[in-house]
């Protein structure tokens, strides 16, 4: 399980300025919006530092039991935690 503790620990372990560059410098995403929303992701999920789309997603289902979309919120929710909007 994971925790907003974690998370904090993961962002100031892989401290990343420039979130939107490194997150469409992969061509993932078009604005800054969902960068920080992925990002968020990523620090819960401890997958900042993560390039493989497939571990990515292996470590996300981990983690929590809902990922959102669009129209219906949240954007995260934790395994037996806390739900997230970003």
């Amino acid at each position: 399980m994971t925790n907003i503790l974690e998370a904090i620990a993961n962002i100031t372990q892989n401290p990343i300025s420039e979130i939107k560059n490194h997150y469409s410098g992969r061509n993932r995403i078009n604005n800054i919006g969902e960068a920080l929303e992925l990002f968020i992701k990523d620090a819960f999920a401890n997958t900042i530092n993560i390039e493989d789309e497939q571990e990515k997603i292996r470590k996300y289902n981990e983690k929590f039991s809902w990922l959102g979309n669009q129209n219906h919120p949240p954007d995260i929710m934790i395994k037996g935690g806390d739900a997230i909007e970003c």
